[in-house]
């Protein structure tokens, strides 16, 4: 019996977070990939033989050029305004870290990036949230990656390590 369909590599960034957790786990299911690449700031505590896991500071990203290579990446990359307060360092996470990203795989040949960002990002707004993820929406866009996916989820509610009284609300 031949296999038609290929085996597929994945890169995700964010996977200790909510949703990049659970797309590991969807990966590692998923017959079709069979190598997984995390790049975090802390290790996932997954052990399978699919993974391949680089603690890494993420705003060093493009150091890691060479191991940055697969079918598809995929950025879960968020931080909140309770978890980052300073301006500065916030835009650094939700802006530069994805753009990094698309850039690499611009430079990499990787055609396709799937990039989370939040319903109303708009590079014109008011307000800094939707205008970070709006300004990073156009810089990854910019990247003309052949198949670029930007999602816009509402709010992303979930079993998570940190409390969002908030998001409860």
């Amino acid at each position: 019996v031949v296999s038609l369909t290929m085996s597929k590599s994945a890169i995700i960034l964010g996977a200790t977070g909510l949703t990049g957790s659970l797309l590991l786990e969807q990966l590692i299911a998923d017959e079709g990939f069979s190598r997984i690449i995390l790049f975090s700031r802390s290790t996932a505590k997954v052990n399978h033989p699919k993974l391949e896991e680089y603690i890494i500071d993420l705003f060093e990203l493009e150091q890691h050029k060479e191991r940055f290579n697969a079918d598809v990446v995929f950025c879960c990359i968020g931080t909140t305004k309770k978890k980052t307060p300073d301006q500065s360092l916030y835009r650094q996470i939700d802006f530069g870290i994805p753009v990094t990203a698309a850039k690499l795989c611009q430079e990499n040949g990787i055609d396709t990036f799937m990039v989370i960002s939040a319903m109303g990002a708009n590079k014109n707004s008011s307000i800094f949230y939707n205008r970070t993820k709006g300004e990073m929406e156009e810089e990854v866009l910019a990247q003309q990656i052949t198949n670029t996916y930007v999602l816009r989820p509402a709010l992303i509610t979930g079993d998570r390590s940190e409390k969002r009284a908030g998001e409860k609300f």
